[in-house]
Order: structure tokens, then C-alpha cells, then sequence
């Protein structure tokens, strides 16, 4: 689905003769597209072959930091954001044991180093989403502000039994990144960031 849009969107910059003046929707169409994949993307491990599920390198912000360092900021914030809201709701398996834990290609499980990695790349996955927003004009903020508040209601709804944990995790993580980015802790501030 993700890359249906993005592809959509590539295809209509190149072929569609109105496209200059649908142009502003490109880059949230972008987001949305990497904020559709990221939902997705660290479970991308149970189809590769010699990756292990909870796979270091799928359940992390890498894959949005390549993008980002890339060029391609709309999709890395959408991609950053959609596996944050993945990697929080990985925080509450039935147990820490086994297929919960997190493995680095060639090292094997970190064990009970697990949570805290999750948490790291779901601050990492955030601070690369707040500068990747901090760049859109207004509109843009607002734009993006609506399409987190729809998508993450719908997986958190959808996906999860219990979402309290990971909304948490995802309130307490940005108040973090913020205050780090100059801010203070304070929820008006956090509003007015993307107002």
C-alpha cells in the first residue's frame, strides 16, 4: 500500500499535466506513505530469510535514518513515526523470552536488554519525526498533526489490546525529545510545536 502511493505519487509529478498544481499534497502523501509502511516495516524480518523475528536492524530507527540521510524527509518522518508507534506497542509481550527479545544479526538475543532498546529507537524514531516536521511550513504541521492523530488511533484501536503502555511510551518519548530539542516539558508547548 505504501509504495502503491508513493509510487502514485512519482508517477503523477511525471505524467499528470496538472500535477504543479496539486504539488503541495506531495510531500504529505510522502509521509503518509512512510508512516503506512512504518506501521509494517520491523516485521518485514518474518519474511526474510536468516533474520531473526525481532531483528535489531528492522526494529530500530535505521531504517528512517537512511532515508532521511537520503534526502527523502517526508517518507523518513512518516517511516519514523509509523515505527515508533510499532516499536511501542513491542514493549508489552506476554513475556520477555524467546520471539520477544531482540536480536543483532550474528550476536544473537540482547535478553532482558530488550526494553531498552525498544524505548531508545522509539526516542530515536520520534527525534528524527519532530526535525523532519520542523522543517514543513505551518499548513504542512497541521497537515501531518491530523494524519498522526488518525493513524495512530486506528492502529492503537485496531492493533492493540491494551494500549495504554505504548501511548505512554510515545507521550513520555516526545516530551523527551522536545525538551532535548530546547523545549521545556510542557504538553502547550508540544501543541504549539505543530501549531
Amino acid at each position: 500500500m505504501a509504495c502503491l502511493l508513493a509510487g502514485m505519487v512519482l508517477a503523477a509529478r511525471k505524467f499528470c499535466p496538472f500535477w504543479p498544481a496539486m504539488s503541495f499534497m506531495e510531500e504529505i502523501l510522502f509521509f503518509l506513505s512512510g508512516l503506512i509502511a512504518g506501521i509494517r516495516l520491523p516485521d518485514l524480518d518474518l519474511l526474510t530469510p536468516g533474520i531473526s523475528h525481532r531483528s535489531a536492524v528492522t526494529h530500530s530507527c535505521l531504517p528512517a535514518l537512511l532515508f532521511w540521510v537520503t534526502g527523502f524527509a517526508p517518507i523518513a518522518g512518516g517511516l519514523a513515526l509509523g515505527t515508533a508507534f510499532h516499536l511501542s506497542s513491542d514493549l508489552q509481550p506476554k513475556a520477555w523470552t524467546g520471539g520477544a527479545l531482540i536480536k543483532f544479526p550474528l550476536l544473537g538475543s540482547i535478553g532482558m536488554l530488550s526494553p531498552i532498546w525498544l524505548i531508545a529507537n522509539v526516542i530515536g524514531c520520534l527525534a528524527i519525526f519532530m526535525e523532519v516536521v520542523s522543517g514543513e511550513p505551518i499548513d504542512a504541521r497541521q497537515m501531518i498533526v491530523a494524519i498522526c492523530i488518525v493513524g495512530g488511533g486506528w492502529y492503537f484501536l485496531q492493533e492493540e489490546k491494551h494500549p495504554l503502555l505504548p501511548l505512554m511510551t510515545l507521550g513520555f518519548s516526545t516530551l523527551l525529545v522536545h525538551a532535548v530539542r530546547g523545549g521545556t516539558l510542557s504538553v502547550k508547548l508540544v501543541w504549539q510545536y505543530f501549531a
